[in-house]
């Protein structure tokens, strides 16, 4: 087993590098780290971070110029497959690819040349709309999934379907751990994958053998937690005090339609920290440093 660095990512990237504006939003990470107090709201934890300095902000244990280099990469895979695809969702792959960077430049354990790994971390991206995400990553990542697929985005026969889909008959991409079309199935999906982590844990796990101890990192957008559905898997992850089920939520305030404003007003932070989550608030979604230790 591997846990994949920056600089192995880095080996990965082809030669389309581009330079992007720091596009500025805010993200939530959420962990139901509260233990046996888990249904106690946590304090709420604010961070105000500075612009993101890539030559001097060092991210033990790699440094961000390979993960920024990273993130860039994963931004021009995007837009060039959605631009020839004509079709796709750019928004998500551009605004959290520094999110993925930290995912699986450093903070997930996974091995490509083994993506079914028992006790790989698991990572389900809920607003599977924002697939070109996820198959950029994998691609980077060293997954069996090569350019020309990614650049196949949408296309018949394809591994880079529109939404990302479970290994089937049709689609074998390696590194999907959920079919994510409809909002909020992911985020439920985790939450189920969590609760099977740690029911392995407790059946094989001795004081000699830890065999399982993975976590399920899950990134969900505005429209994920409009769901019902998301809210009885969040409740249920809570109650059950799953402290191995991390979720990155993308809140750049928008939904397909138009701006979230017009729909919702609620402050989501809050109604996780009723459900018994432990929220950490990142008003700079692009600061390496803070997603790392977040």
């Amino acid at each position: 087993t591997v846990r994949l660095e920056p600089s192995c990512v880095a080996q990965q990237l082809g030669k389309h590098s581009r330079s992007l504006a720091i596009m500025q939003k805010v993200i939530v990470a959420l962990a139901a780290l509260n233990g046996a107090s888990a249904l106690v709201p946590a304090a709420r934890h604010q961070a105000r971070s500075s612009p993101l300095a890539a030559a001097t902000l060092e991210v033990a244990p790699a440094t961000s110029e390979a993960l920024q280099t990273a993130a860039n990469e994963a931004r021009g895979l995007a837009m060039d497959s959605i631009a020839a695809a004509e079709s796709g969702h750019l928004g998500l792959p551009l605004g959290a690819a520094e999110m993925g960077a930290v995912l699986f430049g450093q903070s997930m354990t996974f091995n490509p040349d083994q993506p079914t790994w028992i006790n790989r971390d698991r990572f389900v991206l809920s607003a599977g709309h924002g697939s070109m995400f996820l198959y950029s990553w994998l691609h980077l990542a060293g997954y069996d999934l090569p350019k020309d697929e990614v650049a196949n985005f949408r296309q018949w026969h394809a591994q880079t379907p529109g939404h990302p889909e479970f290994p089937n008959s049709e689609h074998t991409t390696p590194g999907i751990e959920a079919t994510t079309g409809p909002l909020g199935a992911g985020i439920s999906n985790c939450a189920g994958l969590a609760a099977a982590s740690k029911m392995s844990a407790a059946m094989f796990n001795t004081d000699d053998h830890k065999i399982f101890d993975n976590h399920i990192f899950c990134m969900v957008g505005d429209g994920c937690l409009q769901e019902g559905v998301s809210a009885e898997a969040s409740c249920f992850a809570a109650h059950e005090k799953l402290d191995n089920l991390i979720v990155l939520y993308d809140a750049n305030d928008v939904t397909l339609d138009k701006m979230a404003e017009f729909t919702q007003s609620e402050d989501v932070g809050a109604r996780y920290e009723a459900y018994g989550w432990d929220v950490i608030t990142l008003l700079d979604g692009h600061d390496l440093k803070a997603i790392y230790e977040a």
